[in-house]
């Protein structure tokens, strides 16, 4: 089992960026006039984002319930035998998700369009970005461990130790979330307002 869980988690970043270039493709092939009418990652949109007063609180809450819904989810599958094809499904989608906006920033604004969307994920994807890595390998985990019943038989420890799994993962999501709604926003905001990008 040791050896089959070793092998799945190594289909972790070829099933990403096998989606991230799905993503590509899809708006190089079909999405390229879209691209360019949509204000998304415009240099319109980004002058209006300098003059947006952003509502903090309810942009947390807003974000709170999108991130922790699907980190619920995904711990929950762990549970079951279907945990780890959703673990693939969720990074194979996270990537063609990546994929489209990088490619349409790219379309849109060139080189200072892909820029921009790095500066987008910061200071956030710093903690996503290896949090989400260890919450995913342990829902894959626990799910190969419920073939069988394997995981139930092994005792409680193994349940309360997943127990803590989703605890640290909430606790990890409430400061992702913290940084996406507070500082995120200030830190594009002084950036979009530097010479470089004016």
């Amino acid at each position: 089992m040791k050896k089959r869980y070793m092998d799945s988690r190594n289909r972790f970043l070829p099933l990403f960026l096998a989606g991230f270039a799905m993503g590509i493709l899809y708006i190089l092939i079909f999405g390229k006039n879209v691209a360019r009418e949509t204000s998304l990652m415009s240099r319109y949109f980004f002058s209006k984002y300098q003059q947006i007063e952003f509502a903090s609180d309810e942009l947390f809450w807003y974000i709170w319930r999108s991130r922790w819904s699907v980190t619920a989810v995904l711990w929950l599958t762990g549970l079951t035998v279907l945990g780890t094809a959703a673990v693939y499904i969720f990074l194979f989608w996270i990537g063609m998700a990546l994929g489209v906006t990088v490619t349409t920033a790219a379309v849109k604004l060139g080189f200072m369009g892909v820029l921009l969307c790095v500066a987008s994920g910061l200071p956030q994807f710093v903690l996503y970005i290896p949090a989400g890595c260890w919450f995913l390998k342990k829902v894959q985990e626990m799910s190969v461990g419920q073939e069988g019943g394997r995981a139930w038989h092994s005792g409680k420890n193994q349940t309360r130790f997943y127990a803590l799994v989703g605890l640290v993962a909430c606790l990890l999501t409430l400061l992702g979330v913290f940084l996406e709604a507070y500082v995120n926003p200030m830190f594009l905001k002084t950036l979009l307002s530097s010479k470089a990008f004016s």
